[in-house]
């Protein structure tokens, strides 16, 4: 935390735009760019899994996440503001689900900024939704969709950073362990999980 901090700081003291000399107040960058880091606390999850057992019996059972699993997620963002209230970006990166495994999502985000003065503090609101690809053995695809808002601090002209909550539903597909054994996805017919978290974090926009 202070690192980011002070790395902020930094940008602002030798950014030339701090002051905006030369530009009209009402003015504001189009093309957008940053970094955004967030814990996440999955609360729930719901699984169900159908397979051939290594003594070829099928399986089907269902399996309820009850617990709390901590976790991290880091991304890049591009994107563009298409005017003093809306911007639409694309995120990178890596995040963790639960105990089940990492993943690398790929989401488009639309946001929407409060208030007149695209230069002062205010309040946003969004919704992220994006696919990716699990980290396992067998890699295989996502699906990924929150719903959040927090507050921009305007650090200067074109720095801002964003304090913001989100609630993630996430459809993934689990490695599935028979006893000592894993399944691999040639005797798998399905193993879908829904897992609901939330996260707070913080975002750097230049």
């Amino acid at each position: 935390m202070k690192r980011l901090l002070l790395i902020s700081l930094i940008i602002c003291t030798f950014n030339n735009n701090v002051n905006g000399q030369g530009r009209p107040v009402d003015d504001y960058s189009g093309l957008t760019f940053g970094a955004e880091w967030s814990y996440v606390g999955t609360v729930h999850g719901n699984m169900r899994y159908n397979y051939f057992d290594p003594d070829g019996y099928r399986v089907n059972r269902r399996e309820v996440m009850n617990g709390y699993w901590s976790n991290a997620e880091a991304f890049l963002h591009i994107g563009y503001n298409f005017n003093k209230h809306w911007n639409l970006s694309m995120y990178a990166g890596v995040t963790g689900i639960a105990d089940l495994h990492n993943a690398v999502p790929i989401s488009l985000r639309a946001t929407y900024l409060f208030g007149k003065d695209a230069l002062s503090d205010r309040w946003l609101a969004f919704v992220d939704i994006g696919t990716g690809v699990s980290i396992k053995s067998e890699p295989q695809e996502i699906w990924t969709g929150k719903l959040g808002g927090g507050y921009r601090l305007s650090l200067s002209r074109d720095t801002k950073l964003d304090l913001i909550a989100a609630i993630r539903l996430t459809c993934t597909h689990p490695q599935i362990i028979d006893g000592n054994d894993i399944i691999t996805l040639e005797w798998t017919n399905r193993n879908t999980a829904w897992v609901e978290s939330f996260s707070l974090g913080m975002s750097l926009t230049f």
